[in-house]
C-alpha cells in the first residue's frame, strides 16, 4: 500500500500537470500543509522535497514554495517532463549543487550593487562590452586558450554561439562532418539552415580520423563540428595526437572547425583546445548553462579576426547584443 505522504505528492503532481495549480502559485507553508493534512512537519517537508526533486516546485528561503513552469511550446523537439525522485533522468544536464540557488541569488544581488548598470539602458556593441569581453578572455585563458578580448564575442549561451557560427560562416547546402553520435542541438541547426551532415565513425577514444580523411577525399566538406573535450553523449576526451591530426586534416582540406566546449570545464587537466592547434580556422564555443545555471543564457565565441565581422552580423540579426 502506498505511503500517505506519497498519495499527497501524487495529488499535488497531478494538479500541477493538469494545470489546476498554475506556474507561480504559492503553495501552503510547511506548517500550514502539516495542519491541513494532519501530518508531522517533517512529513510535510518531505512532500515538498519530493515535489522539488521532481522539478514541479521550487522553494525559496524566506518566501515559500512555488509551482514551477514545466510546459514547453509544441514543436521544440524536447521531451521535458517531471520524473519520480527515484528515477535518473538523462534527458537534460543541469548544474547540481545543494545550495546552488542561494549561491546564484547572492551573485545576482552583488551584480545589482556594482558595475555600470546605467549602460544597460543603452544598446551595447554586438560583440559585448569591452570590459565584459576582457573578463571572459581572462577566464578562458585559464582553461588553456591563448586569447584576448578582441577575439571574444559574447552570445546568449553556447547554442546561440553555434547558431551564429552556422549563420555567419556556412551556406545552405554546405557539407559538415559530425560525429556519428552528436549533439542534437547542432543537428537541429543543420536541419534549419539546410546543411548536409556526414557522420564520422566513432572509435573507442574519439572520432575515426582516418575515416574523416577518406571522407574529405571523396566529398567537398566545408566544416567539421566536434566536441573534443568531454563529448556529448559518448564522454570521450581527444588526446593531443588526435587534436594535432584533426587540425592537420582541417588545414589540408581547408575545413572550418566548430569546437563545442560546453562540458570542457568538467575535466580537471584537459588537453589544449583545438583552437590552439588551428587558431586561424577554429570557432571555439562555450557557455555557462552547464556550469552555473541553465537559465543564465550567457556564452562566448572565440574566433579568428577574419571571421569576426560575419559573426557580429549574425549576432545583430538574432539578438543585437547579449543582455549583460
Amino acid at each position: 500500500m502506498k505511503a500517505r505522504y506519497k498519495v499527497i505528492v501524487d495529488e499535488f503532481a497531478s494538479a500541477i500537470r493538469a494545470g489546476m495549480l498554475l506556474p507561480g502559485t504559492r503553495l501552503p507553508t510547511h506548517r500550514a500543509l502539516s495542519a491541513e493534512k494532519h501530518m508531522s512537519l517533517a512529513t510535510a517537508t518531505r512532500v515538498y522535497a519530493e515535489l522539488e526533486a521532481m522539478g514541479l516546485v521550487s522553494g525559496e528561503t524566506g518566501r515559500g514554495t512555488f509551482v514551477r513552469e514545466i510546459s514547453l511550446p509544441a514543436g521544440l523537439g524536447l521531451d521535458q517532463h517531471a520524473v519520480a525522485s527515484d528515477v535518473l533522468d538523462l534527458n537534460f544536464n543541469y548544474p547540481s549543487l545543494p545550495d546552488q540557488s542561494e549561491r546564484l541569488r547572492d551573485a545576482m544581488r552583488q551584480l545589482t550593487t556594482s558595475g555600470d548598470l546605467a549602460s544597460l539602458m543603452r544598446y551595447q556593441p554586438h560583440a559585448g562590452r569591452q570590459s565584459d569581453r576582457e573578463t571572459i578572455a581572462t577566464w578562458l585563458n585559464c582553461t588553456g586558450l591563448n586569447t584576448s578580448a578582441d577575439d571574444v564575442l559574447i552570445v546568449n549561451g553556447a547554442q546561440h554561439g553555434l547558431s551564429i557560427a552556422v549563420m555567419g560562416l556556412l551556406k545552405p547546402g554546405d557539407v559538415v562532418a559530425v560525429d556519428a553520435l552528436t549533439y542534437p542541438g547542432f543537428k537541429a541547426l543543420a536541419s534549419l539552415y539546410h546543411l548536409e551532415l556526414v557522420a564520422i565513425p566513432a572509435s573507442a577514444s574519439g572520432p575515426d580520423l582516418t575515416a574523416l580523411r577518406h571522407i574529405c577525399q571523396r566529398r567537398r566538406l566545408r566544416a567539421v563540428y566536434t566536441m573534443p573535450t568531454l563529448h556529448n553523449p559518448l564522454g570521450w576526451v581527444m588526446n593531443n595526437a588526435q587534436r594535432r591530426e584533426l587540425a592537420l586534416i582541417a588545414r589540408t582540406f581547408d575545413l572550418l572547425i566548430i569546437e563545442d566546449a560546453a562540458y570542457a570545464f568538467l575535466i580537471r587537466r584537459p588537453p589544449p583546445p583545438l583552437a590552439t592547434y588551428a587558431p586561424e580556422r577554429t570557432v571555439y564555443v562555450t557557455g555557462f548553462a552547464k556550469s552555473i545555471a541553465t537559465g543564465l543564457r550567457v556564452g562566448a565565441v572565440v574566433c579568428p579576426a577574419g571571421m569576426r565581422i560575419a559573426l557580429e552580423r549574425a549576432i545583430r540579426a538574432t539578438t543585437w547584443n547579449t543582455p549583460l
